[in-house]
C-alpha cells in the first residue's frame, strides 16, 4: 500500500513538472516547437493511470461548446471553395487547434489540489520574464536583440513582438488583479510587491521602441479601469475611473506612437486612404466585413479565406492588401468570415459559459473574468486564436480553471464529510 502511495505521488509530481514546462516552452520561439512533446506525454501519462472521467468531461457545459465549436470550424472545410488539402491557410487553421483537446482533457483529468494550480497560475505569470528584461536592456542599450525574427532576420529565443507582449500582458493582469485582490484584504507586503510587478511588466510593453505594441497597451489601460469595478462601489468606483481615465488621456497625447497609430486611423476615416499601421487595420476590417456578407451564416470555410482576399484586393487596390500574407488583423471578423454567425454563436457560447464558471477564491475569479476580457479585446487587433503560441496558452488558461473549480468541489466536499 506504502508503494502504491509514492508511485501516486510520483506521478502526481511528474504531471505538474509536466504543465509547468509547458507554461515555460510557450512563451518563447526556440523553446515553443518543443510544446508537444511535454502535452503528448502528459495525456499519454493521464490516460495510462486512469485518471481520465471521460462521462464527466463530455457533460462539461464549457468542454461541450469548446468541443462543438472547435469541430464546426474544422467540418467547414466541407464547403470551402477552394481545394483545402495541405494549403498553409489550411495547415493554419488545424495547427491552432491541435493540442487543445490533449491539454484540456488531460489537465482536468489530474488530481493536482487547488494551491499547486495557483501556483502553475503565478509561474505562467512570471514565464515572459526574460523577454521583460530584454526589453529593459534594449532600451539601455546594453543588448540589441530584436524579437520581430521574420522582420529583422534574427536567430534567438524570442519570437515576435506581438506574441512577447501576450504574455507580459498576462504577467501585468495577474499582479494587478493580485494588488487589487490584496489591497482589499489589507495584506499591504505582497500589493506593494505585486504593484511593483505589475509597474515592471507594463513598461516593458512600451520602453523598447521596437517591439512598443500600441493595442497590448490599450487592452491593459482597460484593464486597468475595469478590475477596480470588481471591488468597490459607489465613489470610489468613480475615482478609479476618473484617474485612469486621465491616465489615459495622458498617455495617448504624449506618446509618438499612439499619436501616429490615431493619426493614420484619422486619415483612413476623412480621406478613404488606408496606410500605416492602424489605417490599413480599418482597410483590412472593411474587407473582411464585406467577404463575411457574401456568405453570413455558415462562412467561406477555413481554407480560402485569404484566396478570396487576394481577388478582393484586385478589385479594390485602395484597401492595400495586394500581399498574399495580408489577414484582416481581426480575429472577430476572421471567424465570422470563416464559420460565419453559427461557428461564431458557438464560440461566444463556450465564453459565456466559461465567464459562468463559480471559482470561490476571488482572486482567481477576477483573473478569469479579466483574462478573458482582455483577450476578447486583442481579437479586435489581432489574431491572437489563430497563433499557435497564444491559442494554447488560452486552452491552457481554460484547463487551468476548471480543473481549479473541481477541486474546489471536493476539497470542499472532503471538509463537509
Amino acid at each position: 500500500m506504502r508503494i502504491l502511495t509514492d508511485n501516486k505521488t510520483y506521478i502526481e509530481t511528474l504531471q505538474y513538472v509536466l504543465i509547468v514546462a509547458i507554461v515555460f516552452t510557450l512563451p518563447y520561439w526556440g523553446f515553443s516547437k518543443y510544446f508537444r512533446y511535454p502535452t503528448i506525454i502528459l495525456f499519454l501519462l493521464t490516460l495510462l493511470m486512469g485518471q481520465i472521467d471521460f462521462k464527466n468531461i463530455i457533460k462539461n457545459k464549457v468542454f461541450l461548446s469548446l468541443s462543438v465549436f472547435i469541430l464546426f470550424t474544422y467540418i467547414s472545410v466541407l464547403w470551402t471553395s477552394s481545394n483545402p488539402v495541405f494549403t498553409p491557410e489550411f495547415n493554419t487553421n488545424v495547427d491552432r487547434f491541435k493540442y487543445y483537446f490533449l491539454l484540456l482533457i488531460a489537465i482536468y483529468s489530474i488530481p493536482l489540489n487547488t494551491k499547486q494550480i495557483k501556483s502553475i497560475f503565478l509561474i505562467m505569470a512570471l514565464a515572459p520574464l526574460y523577454t521583460v528584461i530584454i526589453y529593459y536592456l534594449n532600451a539601455l542599450g546594453i543588448t540589441h536583440v530584436y524579437s520581430a525574427l521574420w522582420s529583422h532576420g534574427e536567430s534567438n529565443i524570442l519570437t515576435h513582438y506581438l506574441v512577447n507582449n501576450f504574455f507580459i500582458l498576462y504577467g501585468a493582469i495577474y499582479f494587478y488583479v493580485l494588488f487589487f485582490d490584496n489591497l482589499m484584504k489589507k495584506q499591504y507586503k505582497i500589493s506593494i510587491s505585486a504593484a511593483f510587478l505589475t509597474l515592471l511588466f507594463f513598461v516593458s510593453m512600451f520602453v523598447d521602441p521596437v517591439t512598443t505594441s500600441r493595442l497590448i497597451v490599450l487592452v491593459f489601460f482597460m484593464i486597468i479601469v475595469i478590475v477596480p469595478l470588481f471591488y468597490l462601489k459607489g465613489k470610489h468606483v468613480l475615482f478609479i475611473v476618473l484617474i485612469s481615465a486621465g491616465l489615459v488621456t495622458l498617455f495617448i497625447n504624449t506618446n509618438q506612437g499612439m499619436q501616429k497609430g490615431l493619426n493614420t486611423f484619422s486619415k483612413a476615416i476623412s480621406e478613404d486612404e488606408y496606410t500605416g499601421s492602424w489605417g490599413h487595420r480599418l482597410g483590412f476590417a472593411i474587407v473582411g466585413l464585406k467577404i463575411y456578407q457574401e456568405n453570413p451564416i455558415i462562412g467561406r470555410g477555413i481554407s480560402d479565406v485569404r484566396e478570396r482576399t487576394i481577388v478582393f484586393a484586385e478589385e479594390n487596390p485602395k484597401y492595400f492588401i495586394g500581399d498574399r500574407a495580408r489577414h484582416f488583423h481581426n480575429e472577430h471578423i476572421n471567424m465570422l468570415v470563416q464559420v460565419g454567425l453559427v461557428g461564431y454563436f458557438l464560440f461566444l457560447l463556450f465564453i459565456i459559459f466559461f465567464l459562468q464558471l463559480p471559482i470561490n477564491d476571488t482572486f482567481l475569479n477576477r483573473l478569469k473574468y479579466a483574462f478573458i476580457f482582455s483577450f476578447l479585446l486583442m481579437m479586435l487587433g489581432e489574431h491572437y486564436l489563430t497563433i499557435k503560441q497564444p491559442s494554447y496558452f488560452f486552452a491552457l488558461f481554460v484547463a487551468l480553471m476548471l480543473l481549479y473549480h473541481k477541486q474546489e468541489l471536493n476539497e470542499s466536499e472532503k471538509i463537509s464529510k
